[in-house]
């Protein structure tokens, strides 16, 4: 009897940890997928990254030369900056940032420079497999006019000349180059470099993709993302955020007003942070841009697969029609989506009943994921006005819940009599809701049925 017990517990765990497995297969398969538009995308393409010094020293350093490795592996084109790691010297004045450093402090500074820069290529030896880092000097830089008035001979300088062939061959050759905050002038003078101005200047003249500051703390904004002028107006009414802070995320702000499509502030100190952020649509960390990131827009047929997936994926409406991808392929035109870049986090169909005037907004599906985030109401809304331009008097729509969009936006509920005579005539959801919105301002004449 024991025995009997003990074998039926034994197979008991083998189907649970078989599911487990197969759970964690789809979850792998769903990634690899979500990652694959990206990697496609990201291809040959020049991310600048620029690596708080203080992460050499943490635990989080391995992984972190483990993820560059890794997008280096894929065709990502890197190039690595470091900063300095001023603010620990307790001998320079840190009430502003950029540090000012006079010509005495200089030779301590380059030391620890040099010891940093050691330090990042031995870690990307170690750590960073395919990964063939090359030190050199690529900037040629001159005195930094904001600390001209200082009575001390100021050491500080900005970027004036990037040797951009250099760093390309460089990369065509399939090296990694790793750029110290310094830059030299007339005479083989050398100028400090502030680390996040210097990467932002690099990232706008090769016109990377993307620069990503990886931190040892988070951004101090919650969002997850935003758009240039309204990072600046928020840094207007900002008095409380550090210097340092502030200077980041100017930075950002200014690298994609000049030409940067994407500007990353990651914590680092999270494992994956730099994978989660440049291969997945949700991110981990502060997104800036100057382009639309969201967008609604209509339907092509290379987003079939992913409008498929929407309509056909758990917990949908069960006024939803199920539709094949044969009828996607016929009527892929009709099609409206929410993306959030290439990702399709919403769609849409729009039905068209020329002779009443009206249209009928069908298959509105969202994410599992992203629900509950405006993203319905969003693209009722973006709809909602193409129907108007188009010159239809009404919309429709069809629901089973009580709580829906279509109310949220205005909608109110109708009868069966208010449908249009084709879709009356193929109406079979009596457990549906019908929804409708006038188009046409009050008192005026609107067609009939």
């Amino acid at each position: 009897m024991k025995q009997t017990i003990s074998l039926g517990n034994q197979k008991k765990g083998c189907v649970t940890q078989g599911n487990e497995t197969l759970e964690g297969q789809t979850s792998l398969i769903r990634a690899l997928r979500g990652s694959l538009p990206y990697l496609e995308e990201f291809h040959h393409q020049v991310f600048v990254v620029c690596v708080n010094g203080e992460l050499l020293q943490r635990d989080a350093a391995p992984k972190i030369m483990e993820e560059l490795a890794l997008l280096h592996r894929v065709g990502i084109q890197l190039v690595l900056v470091h900063d300095s790691q001023l603010l620990n010297q307790s001998s320079l004045d840190t009430s502003s940032f950029p540090v000012a450093v006079s010509r005495h402090d200089l030779t301590a500074i380059k030391q620890q420079i040099a010891a940093i820069n050691w330090e990042f290529l031995t870690k990307l030896c170690l750590y960073g497999h395919g990964i063939m880092p090359l030190s050199g000097h690529f900037v040629t830089a001159r005195a930094d006019e904001r600390f001209s008035t200082l009575e001390t001979d100021s050491a500080n300088g900005v970027v004036q000349e990037v040797d951009l062939v250099a760093i390309r061959e460089t990369l065509q050759l399939r090296h990694t180059p790793l750029l110290a905050p310094w830059g030299t002038g007339q005479r083989g003078r050398l100028w400090l470099l502030e680390a996040r101005e210097l990467a932002s200047e690099i990232a706008v003249r090769l016109q990377a993709r993307k620069l990503i500051f990886l931190e040892d703390t988070p951004s101090p904004l919650m969002e997850k993302d935003r758009n240039t002028s309204i990072l600046r107006q928020w840094l207007r009414q900002q008095t409380s955020i550090s210097e340092i802070n502030r200077l980041r995320l100017e930075c950002m702000a200014t690298a994609c007003e000049r030409g940067v499509t994407r500007c990353h502030w990651l914590d680092a100190t999270k494992e994956g942070a730099l994978l989660t952020e440049t291969l997945t649509s949700g991110g981990i960390g502060l997104m800036v841009t100057n382009t639309a990131y969201r967008q609604v827009r209509a339907a092509k047929p290379s987003d079939i697969p992913q409008v498929w997936g929407l309509l056909s994926g758990p917990m949908r409406d069960a006024s939803i029609v199920m539709r094949s991808t044969s009828y996607l392929e016929q009527h892929i035109e009709r099609y409206r989506l929410f993306c959030q870049d290439e990702d399709v986090l919403g769609c849409c169909e729009l039905i068209s009943y020329p002779e009443q005037q009206t249209v009928e907004i069908a298959a509105l599906s969202v994410a599992l994921a992203y629900r509950n985030q405006g993203i319905g109401r969003e693209l009722v809304n973006f709809v909602i006005g193409e129907i108007k331009r188009q010159g239809a008097q009404r919309a429709i729509a069809l629901s089973t819940r009580e709580d829906n969009v279509f109310m949220n936006c205005g909608f109110k509920e109708c009868s069966l009599e208010d449908l249009p005579p084709d879709k009356r005539f193929n109406y079979d959801s009596p457990q549906s809701k019908i929804y409708l919105y006038s188009l046409v301002e009050p008192g005026k004449d609107r067609s009939t049925d």
